[in-house]
């Protein structure tokens, strides 16, 4: 999934900049949004958080936020972050995972997501 997640989130970039030069984009940041999106589906309850901020929220909240803020931040394009493949790395390991459960186990994914997530609110 990593490797096949790094091709898959740098290609809407390569396709949009591969006529501009001076753009680079170089990294494994989208192939890592896959696999923490991809363990945020699998186990949504999770406690995440960024590094200096001392408190953690549950994956199924932070998830979003963190597309919601990566977008915005595509949008306004500054930086020499690319936050698009942070975008597209995160659905690819959320589909990734939601089809490699469907054909290779008996195990519901997308049931166990949402009933851990609305237990979440049940305590």
């Amino acid at each position: 999934m990593y490797l096949l997640s790094l091709a898959v989130s740098l290609l809407p970039t390569y396709i949009q900049n591969q006529h501009n030069y001076h753009y680079y984009s170089l990294g494994a940041s989208g192939a890592v949004s896959a696999v923490v999106f991809a363990g945020i589906f699998i186990y949504p309850t999770l406690p995440l958080g960024i590094f200096p901020i001392p408190f953690h929220i549950p994956g199924f909240i932070f998830g979003p936020l963190y597309l919601i803020i990566s977008a915005y931040l595509a949008k306004k394009g500054n930086g020499n972050i690319n936050h698009s493949a942070h975008i597209w790395g995160a659905l690819f390991g959320v589909v990734f995972v939601i089809i490699s459960s469907y054909f290779g186990s008996d195990y519901d994914l997308l049931h166990n997501f949402l009933q851990e997530v609305s237990s979440y609110f049940v305590r």
